[in-house]
């Protein structure tokens, strides 16, 4: 009987269409010279990133920069999110592979907002060139958080780095750009786990409070019959 007072109460939440809360700040930066972004390849083999920068919501980028920045920043009351990019140059087919983020700034890991983090790598179609422009193109932004996942994990603090296994997805990603002679990118996305707004959490207890007296209504009219 829980687990159905537990399934209705899930249900009810998805129902109301609830909107997390305010976010405050929360990130992940880091210089990006040679051997910091890296993937390793078949249990062994590791290729550095040839390229990494970030592009926020407003479209700014600035190619000289190759630092990654992801996450998402409020100042003056106007909240800005940032989404990173990371590119390789595949040597040979894969059949598995994990992407680590060296992370090692003292000031490179902040989450003001008590939650666990999320991490979500995804495909990016945006061209080699593409990823080399200046500011204003909020299209290539939404391309580094959309789309097809290849990949994520949940960060819990601050490390010297991170690490996470790619999906089928990404290894067959991996794989297209090595026989098509092209490179593989990947965007990253960084969010912060969902939170309630207090109405919601009212109209949850409300919803347990309603079960629970339809429970006890259903025992009080159970019938025992003797054959």
């Amino acid at each position: 009987m829980t687990s159905r007072v537990l399934s209705g109460a899930a249900l009810m939440l998805a129902t109301m269409g609830v909107t997390p809360a305010m976010a405050a700040d929360f990130y992940l930066f880091n210089n990006s010279p040679s051997g910091t972004v890296k993937l390793t390849v078949n249990g062994a083999g590791s290729i550095n990133a040839f390229q990494t920068g970030w592009f926020d919501s407003n479209g700014t980028h600035y190619n000289a920069w190759t630092n990654y920045f992801t996450g998402s920043l409020t100042s003056s009351g106007s909240t800005t999110e940032y989404r990173s990019f990371f590119s390789f140059f595949p040597t040979g087919p894969v059949t598995s592979a994990s992407l680590t983020i060296g992370n090692a700034l003292a000031d490179g890991y902040g989450n003001a907002t008590a939650r666990p983090l999320e991490l979500t790598l995804y495909d990016v179609t945006s061209s080699f060139v593409g990823l080399q422009q200046y500011n204003g193109a909020t299209g290539i932004f939404d391309d580094l958080g959309s789309g097809i996942v290849l990949g994520k994990m949940t960060v819990n603090g601050a490390a010297t780095g991170y690490t996470i296994d790619l999906n089928q997805a990404g290894v067959d990603a991996i794989n297209a750009a090595y026989y098509g002679a092209g490179p593989f990118t990947v965007g990253a996305r960084l969010t912060a786990s969902a939170v309630p707004e207090p109405a919601a959490w009212a109209l949850l207890i409300g919803g347990f409070g309603l079960m629970g007296g339809a429970l006890r209504v259903r025992r009080r009219r159970t019938t025992v019959r003797y054959a």
